[in-house]
Formats: C-alpha cells, sequence, structure tokens
C-alpha cells in the first residue's frame, strides 16, 4: 500500500474499534456489545430457571437469599454491519486532481474522503465487522468480512473517481445506495455537504429510517474555510463549469463566512437533534493525525 497506509498506520489502526450510540443484532459471534442475551462474558439479567438450563449459570447466592432458583444471563457479542457513504459529486474533486491521480496543493477532497473509508474500513475488518462501500452516484460494493478482505476492499475503492453528477442529487443517491440495506448497523457518512441544507435532511432521514447509528464528516479545503486562502480570484463552478471572477476583500470575506457559519450550524443542529455525530475537517490534515487523534477524541472511533 503506498502512504500514507504504512506498517505502522495499519499497527495502529488494529488498536482502535469502531463505535456505536446502539446496540444491533448482528449475523455472526464478533465483538461489540449486542442486545441479544446469550453466552458472552458481560452480566444482563436474571431470570427464573427452567428444566435444561446449565446448572454452571444458576446463582447459589441469589438461591440462599430467595430460595428459589435463577440463572446468570449474559449480553453476547456479534458483528455490526459497517456502511460507509461517499459523495462522489464534482465538488469533491477539489482541489483538482491532476492527470496522474494526484492534487497539486492540499489533498483533494475525494481522496481524502476515500483514505478515511479505507482507514475506518480496516479497523471494522480487523475487528471482525462486515463493510461494504456506496460510492454515491455510481456503485456500491460487495460486503467486506474478515482481515483477509482488506486488501480487495483497497483495490476495488481506489479506482473510483468523482462524476459528473450534481449534489442536487443527494437525497435520491443515499436512496439508491441504500435500498437493499436489511439489516441495521453503523454508517458513516462522508462529503463536503455544500448544498442545501433541506437536501441533507432528507437524505439523512433515510438513513434514520433503516435505524442506522449514523457518524457524518464534512470535508472541506482550506479555502473552502476561509475564502482568504484561495489561490487565485478565477472562480469555476464544480458542478457545471461556469467561471467567473471573484474580488475578495473584507466585506467578501466576512459576507462568505457569515453564509458558510449559518450553514453549518443547520447541518449541526439537525444532527445534534438527532444525536448525530458531526465532525468538520479539512482536506489538507494529515489521514493519521484525523483517524488516530481526532476521531477518538470526537467519538467516532473509540
Amino acid at each position: 500500500m503506498e502512504a500514507p497506509f504504512t506498517a505502522e498506520f495499519f499497527r495502529r489502526l488494529q488498536q482502535l474499534k469502531i463505535h456505536t450510540r446502539k446496540t444491533f443484532l448482528g449475523t455472526r459471534q464478533g465483538t461489540h456489545r449486542s442486545g441479544k442475551k446469550g453466552h458472552g462474558l458481560e452480566f444482563a439479567d436474571y431470570r427464573p430457571y427452567s428444566p435444561g438450563d446449565d446448572f454452571r449459570h444458576i446463582d447459589w447466592q441469589l438461591y440462599g437469599r430467595t430460595d428459589r432458583l435463577y440463572v446468570r444471563q449474559f449480553r453476547e457479542e456479534q458483528d455490526l454491519n459497517i456502511n460507509l457513504l461517499i459523495d462522489s459529486s464534482h465538488s469533491m474533486n477539489f482541489p483538482k486532481t491532476s492527470t496522474k491521480g494526484t492534487s497539486s496543493g492540499n489533498e483533494n477532497k475525494f481522496e481524502l474522503a476515500k483514505n478515511i473509508s479505507l482507514a475506518l474500513g480496516f479497523v471494522a475488518l480487523t475487528d471482525g465487522d462486515s463493510v461494504n462501500f456506496s460510492i454515491l452516484g455510481q456503485e456500491v460494493s460487495p460486503r467486506y468480512v474478515g482481515p483477509k478482505a482488506a486488501s480487495r476492499a483497497f483495490s476495488y475503492l481506489k479506482k473510483f473517481s468523482t462524476q459528473n453528477h450534481s449534489s442536487a442529487d443527494f437525497t435520491n443517491l443515499v436512496r439508491v445506495a441504500i435500498s437493499k440495506q436489511r439489516s441495521p448497523g453503523k454508517c458513516y457518512l462522508i462529503s463536503d455537504f455544500l448544498f442545501e441544507v433541506e437536501d441533507f435532511r432528507s437524505g439523512v432521514d433515510l438513513l434514520r429510517a433503516k435505524n442506522l447509528d449514523i457518524s457524518i464528516i464534512q470535508i472541506l479545503s482550506e479555502s473552502e474555510l476561509s475564502l482568504e486562502k484561495l489561490s487565485s480570484n478565477l472562480v469555476v463552478d464544480s458542478e457545471d463549469g461556469a467561471e467567473f471572477q471573484l474580488s475578495v476583500n473584507s466585506e467578501t470575506s466576512k459576507e462568505y463566512n457569515r453564509l458558510l457559519s449559518a450553514h453549518q450550524k443547520e447541518l449541526k443542529s439537525y444532527c445534534d437533534k438527532y444525536e448525530i455525530d458531526f465532525l468538520t475537517v479539512s482536506s489538507s490534515e494529515q489521514l493519521s493525525e484525523l483517524v488516530l487523534n481526532r476521531f477518538p477524541k470526537t467519538g467516532l472511533l473509540s
């Protein structure tokens, strides 16, 4: 694997775990706390003894106090279904990649989104979870299971680039991506979310309807976070290719910051209402810093 996926990075990823707010019923034994009671290690409850129950699970101290037989129940640990949804609209191709697939200057948003997804996917696969990637507007991957599937997942995801579809289609793209989703689980949604808040709400509502535990990662470039860092006054609309000159001055910057702040506030308010993790990152941030430090601190990983 090429940088930043070094041997040391992989080693540290193996020490992390996908964090969830909810408990789910998985399909196989795993490492996540399940709502199902069975033969795990974590005590869950008592129930009255029934003929055929394992004598080893009888609580004899409780019998001494109540003169009744009760058996201990334990919570099973099962696997978790991990869904990684990645926005591939043209606005994610910024700063633009060269013909060699690399961006000049700061990290390309889409490339960072894929690398974040690969890192999260590796954490899940090495922890016994199942993973699938949805490239919005393009394709949904096969479901990968187990550590040995990590290299196949890397090869699959690395081949994608942004496509000529508008982020205004966000709701429909999410609907298609999760149309075959049958089991609840964890969902990471990655985009710049530079579109109407109402489209954002309706798209995420579809994920909520599937009973998914949602974490949202917003990736913005340095110039999108701060207009003063714009490298050129010639601006190109990434969705339709239109070009125009932008005069950047203190008033322009002030108004832009106001609009961005209002947009971010609405997104965050919606997420807070439904207990959805929301994190904004810069495309210039190092992948290792994000995944190994920021994500655990903000609850996206543990």
